[in-house]
């Protein structure tokens, strides 16, 4: 029973999410109400603050519930117990890019978190974008250390800027499809951007441009 009532709240709190997102996508962050998300939801109001003190703290956990895997995901690329590292990062993004491009619910995300309003919670979403940056900016440097560790980077490549062009590069992508669709396919761009940088930093031979995405690092190698 204990259990049951475990997945029945998971259940209830997922629905809250799914409703959050679709309201802030519809109205934005400013126009939308708990008592909005609740009513998409079909739950009452009083369910929604059973699981949320307030509308920041849904807005990080929807953002939370896509971003963690893609976090977990990247730092396994700077692993010390594999040797590809460069491979396990283009891999990494380029996955990311094809789930972007194919889960609608993703890309919604994505969206509201491009937008900006003068509420206190888009402020603070601001605040999270850019710690969720810092965050990626150093797991991606981390993975370029590994690789010049490993004799995978040319000779004299300074590792934090690679990682910024990569940081940088891939952020333009990305907003530029979500901004221009007609103009940039993120699966084909992201793509080739990648292997442009990787081209021009990484030791010939290291990784194959134009590869589709090899199998990610799991668990017990991170």
């Amino acid at each position: 029973m204990a259990r049951k009532t475990k997945e029945a709240a998971q259940a209830t709190r997922e629905g809250i999410l799914d409703a959050a997102q679709v309201c802030f996508h519809e109205f934005g962050v400013a126009g939308t109400s708990l008592a909005m998300i609740g009513e998409r939801a079909g739950y009452t109001r009083g369910a929604v603050y059973w699981h949320f003190k307030n509308k920041s703290e849904v807005l990080t956990a929807m953002i939370d519930r896509e971003r963690i895997p893609f976090i977990e995901r990247l730092r396994r690329t700077a692993s010390s117990k594999r040797t590809t590292p460069v491979r396990d990062l283009r891999s990494a993004l380029l996955v990311s890019f094809q789930e972007i491009s194919e889960d609608e619910r993703l890309r919604n995300m994505l969206e509201i978190m491009l937008r900006n309003d003068l509420s206190v919670e888009s402020q603070a979403m601001q605040e999270m974008q850019r710690e969720m940056s810092r965050e990626e900016l150093a797991i991606i440097g981390a993975a370029m250390q590994r690789a010049r560790e490993l004799g995978q980077l040319r000779e004299g490549v300074d590792v934090e800027t690679v990682a910024r062009i990569i940081s940088t590069s891939l952020t333009g992508v990305l907003y530029s499809a979500m901004l221009e669709p007609e103009l940039f396919e993120l699966q084909r761009d992201g793509r080739q951007t990648l292997d442009a940088i990787f081209g021009a930093f990484v030791v010939p031979g290291v990784f194959e441009p134009g590869s589709p995405p090899e199998a990610l690092p799991t668990d017990d190698e991170a």
